[in-house]
């Protein structure tokens, strides 16, 4: 009887499990010092235009191709002595608007952390004591803001990756600039209620 299809035969109907909704998040970006000033991260305005993360950290095993030995022609599969990498990189998706004054400011705010790896408008290029002092943590939880996992990355900076170009087109008359950002992070640490 256990087997049948009825909404009494399963566990998570009548215990009322919720579902983990992927849109019930938070975005808190903590900057190097040197650009914690900018408008859009002195006063949270980056959260406001978070649309979505990319690639938090998903681990299966090792993470990385198997290792194989050979008897005659049957094979073993192993995990590999060391993982592939031990940093992660992810994006973070924006939407950017100008305020009263026609700033761009999450633009402004993102390419003022870039900047300070290497300006390319002075050639100046920064140490990693600068622009890798930051931290950005990434909160789910449920309907009623009960967290159930938390990932907090640092060091964390900006980049590789360049941030999405500003591609003009007189065809579009309704196309917002959505800006990818790529961060990369030494170390994560990662909390999740059942672990």
């Amino acid at each position: 009887m256990a087997g049948l299809p009825h909404f009494k035969n399963s566990t998570a109907g009548p215990a009322k499990y919720e579902p983990l909704y992927l849109n019930q998040f938070e975005v808190i970006i903590t900057p190097p010092p040197a650009v914690a000033g900018k408008i859009g991260f002195g006063n949270n305005l980056m959260l406001e235009h978070v649309l979505n993360v990319k690639n938090l950290p998903e681990y299966s095993g090792s993470g990385s191709a198997v290792v194989l030995q050979n008897y005659k022609f049957s094979q073993r599969a192993y995990a590999p002595a060391k993982p592939a990498q031990t940093y992660h990189q992810f994006t973070i998706d924006f939407e950017v608007n100008l305020n009263n004054n026609n700033d761009m400011y999450i633009y402004n705010a993102l390419r003022a952390w870039s900047d300070l790896i290497y300006d390319p408008l002075t050639g100046r290029q920064g140490l990693k004591a600068t622009y890798a002092e930051a931290t950005i943590q990434v909160t789910q939880f449920n309907r009623t803001g009960v967290i159930y996992r938390d990932f907090v990355f640092g060091p964390v900076f900006i980049g590789p990756q360049k941030m999405t170009e500003t591609a003009l087109d007189y065809t579009q008359d309704n196309q917002i600039y959505k800006l990818t950002a790529q961060f990369t992070a030494d170390m994560y640490t990662e909390s999740r209620v059942g672990q």
